[in-house]
């Protein structure tokens, strides 16, 4: 690491050579010593001293600004050396949109431990806003959503693996076994559909567009496992996919409702910050979800 960057930068942050002294376990001239050959080494005064006080000239915030960009550079790639001398190891804080969290991703991660027993991962589940706004913030280290229209510009969006989305009914219900549904049965049924900020939300909203439909009897809920029990209990029909139901349809508790002519279908996402330095563990994680290996 460049000691002299350190030195200087850490003087600015202190705005005094004696407590910079004192964060650096060095002595107060060995401090004016390195500021003095750093302005030496570029040629340029950086500090004014102006009665016991040090602000910093034009030249000084060039300097400043650029030095912390440098010593982020040596911790990062000192950190990444570490981690390169290492089985990966370390926890990698995932969040997941409600259908990929509940349904997906304990397939997914039962796989990707096996290979890195050693990355401990800590799941938070939340609408797909939700977790995009906090990989923005850092709360998170990676995210997987359903969603698109994702509102936040500090975060990227990665499509990985390819949803279906199906309308489904209770076994019971009196919905046809074969041939279409026209809208307006559509229009005139129960409808048990997510929260805004939900990406099956935004589907939903979509299909009633398409079909030129706007349901008078809608249920909102924030959980997609209650939309399910609903549903199988006869209380109406859900928008949900199909990794979402795929035991009810086995099991014959649910079946689809044949509404659409074509499927709807979607991508989960891979949610990273922009410009942001990654964990070896959420480059490894974010890895195997692309390679496809992911899938249960």
């Amino acid at each position: 690491m460049d000691w002299q960057l350190r030195v200087f930068v850490t003087v600015v942050e202190e705005q005094s050579f004696t407590h910079a002294a004192k964060k650096l376990h060095i002595s107060q001239p060995a401090i004016s010593q390195h500021i003095q050959a750093l302005e030496q080494r570029l040629d340029v005064r950086l500090l004014d001293r102006e009665r016991r006080r040090i602000r910093l000239n034009p030249a000084g915030e060039i300097v400043y600004r650029h030095a912390k960009e440098i010593l982020a550079l040596y911790s990062r790639m000192e950190r990444m050396l570490e981690e390169a001398k290492e089985e990966p190891s370390g926890s990698l804080r995932i969040g997941a949109s409600l259908t990929y969290g509940e349904y997906v991703l304990p397939h997914v991660i039962a796989s990707f431990r096996k290979r890195y027993p050693m990355i401990q991962p800590i799941v938070e589940i939340a609408n797909t806003q939700t977790i995009a706004h906090r990989v923005a913030v850092r709360d998170l280290d990676i995210g997987v959503v359903e969603g698109r229209d994702v509102v936040h510009d500090d975060v990227e969006l990665t499509p990985f693996a390819e949803d279906e989305l199906v309308v489904v009914c209770a076994k019971n219900a009196p919905w046809p076994p074969e041939g279409d549904v026209t809208p307006a049965d559509l229009a005139a049924a129960n409808w048990m559909i997510r929260e805004p900020g939900s990406g099956t939300r935004e589907f939903v909203d979509q299909l009633f567009i398409r079909l030129g439909i706007a349901p008078t009897s809608v249920a909102e809920y924030n959980s997609t496992q209650i939309i399910k029990e609903s549903v199988e209990a006869g209380l109406g029909i859900a928008l949900l996919s199909r990794w979402v139901v795929r035991k009810e349809l086995a099991w014959g508790t649910l079946r689809i409702v044949p509404a659409l002519h074509e499927p709807i279908t979607r991508w989960f996402s891979i949610v990273t910050r922009r410009s942001a330095f990654e964990t070896r563990a959420t480059i490894l994680f974010r890895d195997f979800l692309q390679s496809g290996k992911s899938s249960p």
